[in-house]
This record gives structure tokens, C-alpha cells and sequence, in this order.
């Protein structure tokens, strides 16, 4: 790889602020130079303080959205890297091919974050880099960053995580097999394990669409621990995929969450939950005919 516009940073959920990153690479591509950006294996707060992070994409999930602003994925093992001064880190990164280097306002890189913004300017000057600074994006007077995302989620506002994100939430994981009980009860839905290092949302229903085959459709999903019929504390996502019947076992489904309907509850009775199930099945379906 040679002439790459590299865009730094960690890129958990690809948000806003991470964009105007990816823009400025993208620019300079009219310079010769293939926007390109640095991804790390691992959460860097988790190798460096074994800190658990709940990610806000996964790794297939940045890969598509990276594919659609057409940019690189560089892969690299962060803890190869992580003890890097500051000055290594701009040599390590020009011997990937980098020509030009692009971050947000607050970056900050080498061992113990001892690099900042001004700081790899003038590296970049010395090793003969193109720098360029990407501006921040704010939402309700604050600044966009995933932690702020990762509380939204946490307390269930769906809305206000999209809007920093520009996009709506999403994640795909694959579609396993269930008991079941949804197809018997006329609601089948599509199981999906959420692993132990992603988000955990405020657990609940919500408004969703999925993308299959290139096609939209509108969906519920349940995101929680079942209480109604399982309440083993493993954390499922339910989805009950509506105008369509299809088989999707196996298959890595891709579900946007677009609002929150209501909070995760136990029902006394099968036709309590069913009778619910199909409430809020109307409802996602007036909100998803509203997006067109």
C-alpha cells in the first residue's frame, strides 16, 4: 500500500465527528492519494486497562461503512503498537504509505496519549506528511463522541443516538436457531446472540427495519432477556420481520433501529404477549411508511 490519505482515530460506532474525518481523506483523493483508515483489532482502552468496552459496531459493520465512503480498512494489532511514542507512531505510519495523516480535533495517539493535534502537525512537517484536521460535530450544545452514543443506547433514546450518528443504530450478527415458540404463536422472529463485548441497549422494543437481500422491511425487535419465556439472562435480539417470509437461519442480519416503543416486560400469558406483539408490530410498521 502507497499514497495513503490515513485517517486516525478508533472509529467505534462511526459517527458524525468520525465522518468529517473520513470527508478529508476522502479529498484528498483528487491529490493521488487513497483515502484510506487505520483499524485496530482490539478497543485500545481494553488492551491498555483491560477495560471492558461495549462496542457500537461490529467489525463487519465498519467494514461496510467504511466500503461505502470508499475507504481502506488498514488492519493493524494494536498492541504491536501501543507502546509507540508519538514520534514512532508517524514513522510507523509512514512506512504503511502513508503521505498524508488526518484526525479529529481531540486526537490523541503514542504511549500514554502523550501526542496531541499540534503535536503531530509538526511531525508531520518534519517526515514531510500532509496533515489535515477534521472540525468536530456537536448535538444539543455537546460534543459528539461514542461515550455520549453508548448513554443514549443505555437509556433507550434510539432517537438521539441516530441523530449523532447520522445514520441509524445497527448491528448483524447471525440469525441462530430458537425453540420456536414465535412461529407457533404466529409472530416467528430471528434470534441473534448479542456477544458479551457489545452494547447492551435499555432493554426493550423497538421500531426497527432490516436489510435483506438489498431490500428494506419493516420490523419490532425485542432487545433483552425475554422474560416472558426464557429470562435465562442471556441477551437476545428478537426481530419479527414483517412482509416477509423467508428462512434467514445462518444468515448475518443487518437490523436499524429507528425508535423506542416500549420497555422489556413479563407477561401472565402467552395472548397477553401475542396481543402486544402485534400492537407494536403496527406501530413499527406507521413509523417505517413514514421514512419514505
Amino acid at each position: 500500500m502507497n499514497n495513503l490519505a490515513l485517517a486516525l482515530g478508533t472509529f467505534d460506532g462511526i459517527h458524525k465527528g468520525h465522518l468529517n474525518v473520513l470527508s478529508e481523506a476522502k479529498k484528498l483523493e483528487k491529490d493521488g492519494l487513497t483515502p484510506a483508515v487505520l483499524v485496530f483489532d482490539r478497543h485500545p482502552q481494553e488492551v491498555l486497562f483491560g477495560k471492558k468496552q461495549f462496542l457500537l459496531s461490529t467489525d463487519t459493520e465498519k467494514d461496510r461503512i467504511f466500503k461505502e465512503n470508499g475507504i481502506l480498512p488498514v488492519n493493524v494489532c494494536f498492541k504491536e503498537i501501543k507502546n509507540y511514542t508519538p514520534e514512532e507512531f508517524v514513522l510507523f505510519a509512514k512506512k504503511l504509505g502513508a503521505k498524508a495523516l488526518i484526525c479529529g480535533e481531540n486526537f490523541k495517539f503514542g504511549k500514554n496519549s502523550s501526542g496531541n493535534t499540534e503535536f503531530l502537525f509538526e511531525l508531520c512537517e518534519k517526515y514531510g506528511i500532509i496533515f489535515r484536521k477534521a472540525k468536530s460535530e456537536y448535538f444539543d450544545s455537546g460534543l459528539i463522541s461514542s461515550s455520549r452514543i453508548r448513554k443514549a443506547l443505555q437509556n433507550g433514546e434510539i432517537k438521539k443516538a441516530n441523530e449523532m450518528l447520522g445514520r441509524y443504530f445497527s448491528y448483524d450478527f447471525p440469525v441462530s436457531h430458537g425453540k420456536g415458540n414465535g412461529s407457533n404463536w404466529g409472530f416467528p422472529t430471528a434470534n441473534q446472540k448479542i456477544p458479551d463485548e457489545f452494547i447492551r441497549l435499555k432493554f426493550g422494543v423497538y421500531a426497527s427495519r432490516v436489510l435483506i437481500k438489498g431490500k428494506y422491511y419493516p420490523s419490532v425487535t425485542n432487545f433483552g432477556v425475554r422474560p416472558t419465556v426464557a429470562d435465562s439472562g442471556e441477551t437476545v435480539s428478537e426481530t419479527f420481520v414483517l412482509r416477509f417470509n423467508e428462512d434467514l437461519y445462518n444468515e448475518n442480519l443487518c437490523v436499524e433501529l429507528i425508535d423506542f416503543l416500549r420497555s422489556e416486560q413479563k407477561f401472565q400469558s402467552v395472548d397477553e404477549l401475542s396481543a402486544q406483539v402485534f400492537k407494536d408490530s403496527k406501530k413499527a410498521v406507521r413509523i417505517f411508511d413514514s421514512l419514505k
